[in-house]
């Protein structure tokens, strides 16, 4: 070996053998240089210390690492734990949830001891004497009434309003306008609709009367499904027959022929305005609209002949106050006196071409029916009514008028300061539960199968459930229609949710926007799904969103009680009606046997309530009104209960008592099983539902947006 490379193995011991190796760059050697590059970064790292070294055997002992593990009680040899088994266990990484865990705690309700009394219904038809016939109505009315829609008594309201409105004499009281105030499903809409048939029924005797004489009565409705529901019972009314039945040919040439000319028509939003413009240009004696489309064309219709209009109603005042149409019905006041005021010139100057003699003496009549008198409500009607006259029916026999004599500005204020405590009916059977938030949706599909399986025995079952916004509305119809039990595949019913989802991708990528949006809409055309988790039974929506004629399709496919051609629903089907405030005003839907309140009314208070809940024991049925109250609003029993206290002790017994129901009861009676299997069945559902929302592109999106918008 070379004498040089042993001399720098003995120098620099720390090279390792295989470095030994001589190689040059750029012509020198370089074993040395390598060999002193760990030296000086040794150096570097130790600068700070003193030029003194340190031994090996002086550096300090490194500290031993903590190791976390969990404590032990007892060994197999019985002895002590050691110091480190006892160190504190790490807190596990993974948290398991469920249903019934991690809730807050809710105070179950005391059993009730003495069971609940069923009170005498309070807008139920009179048992006294009672009778149209007595009241003054005519006697064709009366029978059509009877035979065809098998009303054989009046309400309480309508013996209150119908002697007011059907009086003809030259006392106070004939010609005044009318401010009605009544409970909720007392029959307010035949107390406005009778007076106004038996007014124009006499002008069929006159042969140069038809329906080209124009509008002859207005009724104006907040929504258009209240006006279809009153238009709906109009029709029914003008279909009567004209002759007694048992009339003789004598006697019918002896008295007067009526002929059929009253037509009634509908002006809503949502429809051809050049249709419903040939339709008032033949004549539409009675008319049903809502207020924007009157306005509409009493602005932009020339052929629309409301110059002879002798009534004018206000329904629901109260709503079309909330919707703000203070500023519309005011231009359409003013409206009908300007045709009013042309049409009586054009007589007095021969320039009108109408056949026969018209009273133009006679003013127009015009009725406001609200449910409360508040002040807005006061403010309307003290620019559309002339010395009215307010009916107030509370009670099946507490009657309410004012005095004639008394000016209407001070009867108004009269009525508006006594007793105006708007109370559901007393035969409604009102209730609530405390639900977590997490336990809320199972909770309500429990609740809904409770009810459907003790009404199993009915003909068919209807329930509204009402929810806070559109979104809502949408969101929960999908859900519920596209669910499914177990990992199989959707419903039939709601398997086009997700095949949507796909065709709008694929459109997106296409660019085709018009095609898109057909496709994007697609699923909300349908009108009706179903639902493994509710059995036979059928789901609606409604809300102010939807088109026109998908709201009345479901208005029409929740009211129906024989089986139809699209939905091929069977008599027994039971029907829920998920909606928002849009039908808590003046629908009268048949058969509903409970009303669920799954949000609570944000506004309008605890008026929104009444109404709400008054959809359900209308006229003198039972019913009942379920009501979700979050842990965090549980003061809100009280004080809805506070707002509805009637002025006498009796009143306050039996209207304003909310029964308290334990959530677990609930679903116990909604899922079944002993125990605490019920539990585990709910598990189960919440399970199916959230796997539908994560299987829904479209579902997770509008999930994802409606959080950021809520805090944002």
């Amino acid at each position: 070996m070379d004498d040089d490379l042993i001399l720098n193995l003995a120098v620099e011991p720390d090279v390792p053998a295989h470095k030994s190796s001589a190689s040059k760059k750029g012509g020198r050697w370089t074993d040395r240089a390598k060999a002193k590059r760990p030296v000086k970064r040794k150096e570097r790292s130790h600068d700070v210390r003193s030029d003194d070294r340190v031994d090996a055997s002086e550096r300090p002992v490194k500290k031993a690492r903590k190791e976390v593990r969990f404590a032990q009680t007892s060994t197999s040899t019985g002895e002590e734990p050691t110091e480190r088994a006892a160190a504190p266990a790490r807190p596990p990484t993974q948290i398991i949830s469920s249903l019934f865990t991690s809730n807050p705690k809710v105070e179950q309700p005391l059993p009730t001891l003495t069971p609940r009394t069923m009170s005498k219904p309070s807008n139920a038809p009179l048992g006294d004497s009672s009778t149209f016939t007595g009241l003054g109505l005519d006697p064709l009315i009366v029978t059509h009434l009877q035979s065809k829609m098998e009303i054989s008594k009046p309400t309480s309201i309508q013996r209150a309003a119908l002697p007011a409105l059907l009086s003809d004499s030259d006392d106070g009281s004939a010609r005044r306008d009318v401010f009605i105030q009544s409970q909720t499903g007392s029959g307010k809409t035949l107390s406005f609709l009778l007076p106004i048939i038996q007014d124009l029924l006499p002008l069929s005797s006159h042969s140069y009367i038809d329906r080209s004489i124009g509008t002859l009565a207005i009724i104006i409705a907040p929504t258009r499904e209240l006006a279809k529901q009153i238009s709906d019972v109009l029709e029914a009314l003008l279909t009567m027959r004209l002759r007694p039945q048992d009339e003789t040919p004598d006697d019918a040439a002896s008295g007067p022929r009526l002929t059929r000319w009253l037509v009634s028509g509908l002006l809503t939003g949502g429809a051809t305005r050049t249709h419903e413009k040939a339709r008032l240009r033949k004549g539409l004696p009675i008319l049903v609209c809502t207020p924007g489309r009157l306005l509409d064309h009493l602005q932009n219709t020339a052929s629309f002949n409301v110059g002879k209009c002798r009534w004018v109603v206000l329904d629901e005042a109260d709503r079309l106050m909330e919707l703000g149409f203070e500023e519309t019905i005011s231009a359409i006041i003013k409206g009908l006196d300007g045709r009013r005021k042309l049409a009586m010139q054009a007589v007095q100057e021969g320039k009108s071409m109408e056949v026969g003699g018209w009273d133009w003496e006679r003013r127009r009549r015009t009725i406001l029916c609200s449910a409360t008198i508040r002040e807005d409500v006061q403010k309307l009607a003290g620019t559309t009514l002339l010395n009215p006259i307010v009916i107030k029916a509370t009670e099946a026999d507490e009657l309410v008028k004012t005095d004639l004599t008394r000016p209407h500005a001070d009867a108004i204020a009269e009525a508006a300061t006594g007793n105006t405590k708007f109370t559901p009916p007393s035969q409604l059977a009102q209730k609530y539960l405390v639900a977590p938030l997490k336990l809320r949706l199972v909770t309500l599909i429990a609740l809904l199968r409770t009810l459907l399986t003790q009404a199993r025995g009915q003909r068919a079952t209807k329930i509204i459930v009402f929810l806070s916004c559109t979104d809502s509305v949408d969101f929960h119809w999908r859900l519920l229609g596209g669910t499914s039990m177990g990992d199989g595949a959707e419903e039939a019913s709601g398997s086009s949710s997700d095949s949507d989802s796909e065709e709008a991708d694929e459109q997106d990528a296409g660019g085709d926007s018009k095609s898109k949006s057909k496709s994007a809409t697609s699923n909300d055309e349908r009108v009706e799904v179903k639902s493994p988790l509710l059995p036979n039974t059928s789901i609606f929506r409604l809300h102010g969103s939807l088109p026109l004629q998908t709201r009345l399709a479901s208005l029409r496919g929740f009211s129906s009680t024989r089986p139809g051609k699209a939905s091929e629903r069977s008599s027994s089907t039971s029907s829920i009606l998920l909606c928002t405030s849009v039908a808590s005003r003046g629908l009268d839907l048949p058969l509903v046997r409970a009303v669920v309140q799954y949000d609570l009314p944000t506004e309008g208070g605890a008026t929104e309530y009444v109404h709400r809940v008054g959809r359900t024991a209308r006229v003198g049925k039972g019913g009942e009104a379920w009501s979700f109250v979050a842990p965090s609003e549980a003061e809100w029993v009280k004080w809805v209960e506070g707002k509805m206290h009637g002025d006498t002790a009796e009143q306050e017994a039996k209207n304003v008592s909310l029964e308290s129901v334990a959530v677990d009861d609930i679903l116990k009676k909604g899922f079944g099983g002993t125990g605490k299997e019920f539990e585990e069945r709910a598990t189960e559902v919440q399970l199916s539902l959230e796997r539908w929302v994560l299987k829904d592109k479209q579902v997770r999106l509008y999930i994802l947006i409606g959080w950021f918008s809520k805090r944002s």
